[in-house]
């Protein structure tokens, strides 16, 4: 066999990876020897090519290769380096994506390579460099278990009951959700609904496992015993048994039902959220203990964000406590809290409703609870919002129309709405501009305020009250923890009062009183002289009510003075009010002063 070697010129032909600088070789004898060296000689060139450039990498530094593509970058962080970054990226979501197909894997960060990882150092092949930084490399291999975070809920599951069972063979699974739940017996016990479906279940093996067993004892003699007993071998090793529940409620998902199986195993679980779909979850497995703790959680957590869901799921489960709870609430924050929150569009209207007919109410003033009344009737017009409008979108909105909305057909059904309303108690001259602004009140309705005023203010500040408790204009305080004292000035039809709730001492003694005031005295503001109306009326009966509202004991409870009937004067001895004293509160307190002036 005869070799001849030619060297190829660049200019006969352009370079390529791998085989730059390559010698070809022309040789002449068998076809099989030719093919044997030129194999040899093409892989020892490209090895010794392949070592020489790994070598030289790691020497001097400068490139490491980045992803899964035979494409290299300088180590530094170019800004520029767009390409660069963009492998860094693939390399990363490659190795999370891995993970979750080895999820059992004892080190998660095993998918990951470094320059410093365990590998061959002979190894001709580039090694991916780690794309966190070595402190967040440490701190991961520290611990070696997915945070639950991650995971998704079956998989938070399936951890979970491993660990408890100690990878025990499951007795049953659950098809529930699009989603096969293994479960072991002794769990079941805990759910009324998975031990039924079970019983029934292993009830209907064991009836089939005795009609297999009669067919088999008339089957053909030709079938030995052996083959028999081989095949109901197999029948009781076929598996575990299916269990298949059907869920129709659309609140329970898969968050809620695996938190609801954890629970089984480890009944101190915690979920993402109290809630509704925890509670509808509890009632379809039939967990009476975790539907009762559901409930006690939700009591605790009821605020502007939740009152409303929880409402509805204790309609829904005919749950009186959880119900009145949820009421209770709104009478307290509906005005305060809820009217600045954006969930206060899931308020429905009869609880709406019902709530402003309240007489427990709290709110600061009259004014207060129209205003929470337009942003609810807005949200509940515009029910694509997603953030609370700001006022003057509020006003821009209902003045805008040149019709009265409540004698519009859409605006039929807020009518009682605005009728428990008590707008006889807004009394401030650029409040009652904005009611005659908006085109929400019919004009008989604003002919009605106006005209009461100027009879009030005409006639020594005579009201025409017929039931105290729906008409008396209300006026409200929060006391919390760092006050000592709380005062508040009111005028109402040409008279000035100064409401006082103050703490005894170091006691949890409260005084409460009302106090009337001259037009001279410091705690009028000289704003008030100047854009007010003030009656030199010197005596003037009225009836008062001081309620009081603390939380004890787990609950809010109300103190009332009940409706008390005075005659306020100039003097010094006849302007103040008989003390209303309580011991035994605790802050927050919430005080309405509710007064009136009868003829």
């Amino acid at each position: 066999m005869h070799i001849q070697w030619t060297t190829l010129s660049a200019r006969n032909m352009p370079p390529r990876p791998h085989t730059r600088g390559f010698h070809s070789f022309r040789c002449h004898g068998p076809p099989n020897m030719i093919s044997l060296i030129r194999s040899v000689l093409i892989t020892s060139h490209i090895s010794h090519q392949n070592s020489t450039r790994s070598v030289s990498a790691r020497s001097l530094g400068q490139r490491t290769q980045a992803g899964h593509t035979n494409r290299w970058q300088l180590p530094g962080a170019l800004g520029s380096d767009l390409l660069g970054q963009a492998q860094v990226q693939r390399a990363e979501e490659f190795g999370n994506k891995s993970s979750d197909r080895k999820k059992n894997s004892a080190a998660p960060m095993a998918l990951h390579w470094h320059e410093t990882a365990t590998s061959c150092p002979h190894s001709p092949l580039p090694r991916l460099v780690h794309p966190l930084s070595a402190s967040r490399r440490a701190r991961l291999c520290e611990d070696v278990t997915w945070s639950s975070k991650l995971d998704t809920p079956d998989e938070r599951f399936d951890i979970l009951s491993r660990r408890v069972a100690h990878n025990a063979k499951p007795d049953a699974v659950l098809e529930c959700l699009g989603v096969r739940w293994k479960l072991h017996c002794s769990v079941l016990s805990s759910s009324d609904t998975l031990f039924e479906l079970y019983t029934n279940s292993k009830r209907q093996q064991d009836v089939e496992l005795q009609e297999r067993a009669v067919i088999g004892s008339h089957s053909r003699v030709s079938s030995s015993a052996s083959e028999r007993g081989l095949v109901y071998r197999k029948w009781l090793l076929r598996g575990p048994l299916t269990l298949r529940l059907p869920v129709k409620d659309a609140s329970i998902n898969k968050e809620a039902l695996s938190f609801a199986l954890r629970t089984l195993y480890d009944p101190e679980e915690l979920p993402d959220e109290w809630g509704e779909a925890v509670l509808s979850t509890a009632a379809l497995l039939g967990m009476s203990n975790l539907f009762q703790k559901c409930l006690i959680e939700m009591l605790a957590h009821i605020s502007s964000s939740t009152v409303c869901s929880f409402h509805q799921v204790s309609c829904e489960f005919k749950e009186t406590f959880l119900q009145r709870a949820c009421e209770r609430w709104l009478e307290l924050f509906l005005v305060t809290e809820l009217s600045f929150h954006i969930k206060l569009k899931d308020l429905p209207f009869d609880l709406m409703l019902k709530t402003l007919r309240c007489p427990r109410l709290f709110a600061s003033n009259e004014y207060e609870v129209l205003r929470a009344v337009l942003y609810w009737l807005y949200l509940k017009l515009n029910p694509l919002r997603e953030t609370l409008p700001a006022h003057s979108t509020i006003i821009h909105f209902f003045s805008r129309e040149t019709a009265v909305f409540l004698e519009q057909p859409q605006g039929q059904k807020y009518i009682t709405v605005f009728q428990a309303l008590r707008m006889h108690g807004i009394t401030e001259w650029q409040h009652l501009q904005e009611l005659q602004n908006i085109r929400v009140l019919p004009e008989s309705w604003l002919l009605s305020i106006l005209s009461n005023h100027y009879h009030s203010l005409h006639s020594g500040g005579d009201m025409v009250v017929t039931d105290f408790s729906k008409q008396a204009i209300r006026f409200g305080m929060m006391f919390d923890r760092e006050q000592e004292c709380c005062t508040q000035t009111i005028s109402l039809c040409g008279f000035y009062f100064l409401l006082q709730a103050a703490k005894l001492g170091e006691s949890d003694t409260y005084n409460f009183s009302i106090e009337r005031l001259r037009h001279w005295d410091p705690a009028v503001s000289q704003s008030s002289i100047v854009s007010r109306p003030y009656c030199m009326r010197p005596d003037r009966s009225v009836c008062y009510r001081i309620t009081v509202q603390s939380f004890a004991n787990g609950k809010w409870q109300e103190y009332s003075s009940g409706p008390v009937n005075q005659e306020f004067g100039l003097c010094k001895r006849r302007s103040r009010s008989k003390p209303f004293q309580i011991e035994g509160l605790f802050p927050p307190i919430l005080v309405t002063f509710a007064l009136a002036f009868p003829f």
